[in-house]
């Protein structure tokens, strides 16, 4: 099941700083299993965050969101957060949130947009953020027509599978058969 990227998306903020690292949103090598990373995820910068975020939550961040290893946010999306939203990101957090399609949007000005507790509206086919309490509003950048797929398939693993079952369908294969 994919992400439907042509959802309105709208949720309580949850805003952090700059230079958010991936130890801290997936502390694996304290926690290896997804229960106990769902009680500690982002802890370090927000004690209550585990204990009180809900699903349909929104992330906002400054610069360099996902930085440090390439361990990606799949905690994030498992504690419910409906959207990461930030000034900048690590190029292989951006990458690993596509792949697993967790909806993560590059928004330069995002972190006065909001403030912790607002309420956002990710209006993607729009290409819109909004804050409906201030009437503030900043562009969201489309992605390319294929990423959009990724989405929409639940990820790259998907996506892929999807696609080689379309082009063995196409050759007059099932797919399944193995290949010489």
């Amino acid at each position: 099941m994919g992400f439907d990227l042509n959802r309105l998306i709208r949720g309580r903020v949850w805003k952090f700083g700059d230079s958010i690292e991936t130890d801290a949103i997936n502390p694996y090598y304290q926690y290896p299993t997804m229960e106990e990373l769902k009680q500690h995820t982002m802890e370090v910068y927000r004690p209550e965050f585990p204990r009180e975020v809900k699903p349909g939550d929104v992330m906002i961040a400054g610069r360099n969101f996902g930085c440090g290893s390439s361990r990606p946010g799949l905690v994030l999306r498992e504690v419910g957060i409906a959207a990461i939203i930030a000034e900048s990101v690590s190029r292989l957090f951006l990458r690993n949130s596509i792949s697993r399609a967790i909806p993560i949007f590059v928004v330069p000005g995002i972190t006065a947009l909001a403030e912790d507790g607002d309420t956002l509206e990710v209006d993607y086919p729009k290409g819109v953020i909004v804050n409906p309490a201030t009437g503030a509003t900043l562009p969201v950048n489309k992605y390319p027509a294929g990423i959009e797929q990724i989405f929409e398939c639940g990820g790259l693993l998907q996506f892929a599978y999807e696609r080689y079952i379309r082009e063995a369908a196409l050759a007059g294969r099932s797919g399944l058969e193995k290949q010489e």
